[in-house]
């Protein structure tokens, strides 16, 4: 099972991420010091929709999009510590919403044309099988369904998080295995897939999806997560690369 080592990795240090720092869920958030949906409004006016969270981890996301509208939100995440914490954060914001543990590159418990919006926020450098997740994200949207998601920039995963930021490997080079020491991780292992711009744009199009928009957003001045050094590397290089595509 090609998620092994990411389910192990994020069960090390799923509780302490959840309680030290956590994602907002106030607003939908494509990544750090990133504009929320509010301002970026990729996927329109979502209300009465029904939505899909791929890699949901503790919720954050499907809160936020039940509080701009969506009628029905589904969560999908292969950490059952993530879901438990959730399940949760679900319970305290009093919304209600369907969690699922799954690969998001397998989803055979859904229907074809089962949703409008599939949405997933900095998760699919997580994924080996970006293109198998890419062909079930097509395949349970309604037709002019919208596709919308964001990952790690690949500059920014090149790159030292230390100034003067200098590479650090190849741009192209694809797979590498990192450790998480902190939060409690002790060494927790992760294997991470950074693609190209050019691989991301290519898969959508080999899916089938229509492109509307790529977006490497400039930093702007909301320090959600503030004290963390990472942030000033963020007006120097790009941190989110962000696509919405249509079926």
């Amino acid at each position: 099972m090609s998620d092994e080592k990411n389910i192990a990795g994020w069960e090390a240090i799923a509780e302490r991420y959840q309680r030290e720092r956590g994602w907002p869920s106030a607003d939908l958030c494509w990544g750090h010091r990133v504009a929320p949906e509010r301002e970026l409004k990729l996927l329109g006016d979502v209300r009465g929709k029904r939505a899909l969270v791929l890699g949901c981890g503790g919720g954050q996301d499907v809160i936020a999009l039940a509080k701009l509208g969506a009628a029905h939100v589904t969560g999908v995440d292969f950490s059952k510590t993530q879901l438990a914490h959730a399940k949760e954060n679900l319970a305290r914001a009093d919304v209600a919403a369907h969690l699922v543990e799954s690969s998001i590159s397998e989803l055979p418990m859904f229907g074809d044309e089962r949703f409008d919006l599939v949405v997933s926020v900095h998760v699919m450098s997580y994924v080996e099988h970006v293109d198998r997740c890419f062909a079930e994200a097509r395949r349970v949207l309604v037709p002019g369904g919208i596709f919308a998601f964001s990952t790690q920039h690949p500059m920014d995963c090149a790159t030292s998080d230390e100034a003067p930021y200098g590479f650090i490997k190849s741009y192209f080079e694809l797979e590498t295995n990192e450790v998480w020491s902190s939060l409690g991780g002790h060494g927790a292992p992760f294997r991470r897939y950074h693609r190209t711009v050019a691989d991301y744009f290519k898969c959508l199009q080999n899916a089938r999806f229509t492109i509307e928009a790529l977006l490497e957003p400039k930093p702007t001045n909301d320090m959600v997560w503030e004290g963390r050094e990472y942030f000033a590397k963020l007006a120097v290089v790009p941190g989110t690369l962000v696509f919405k595509a249509r079926k």
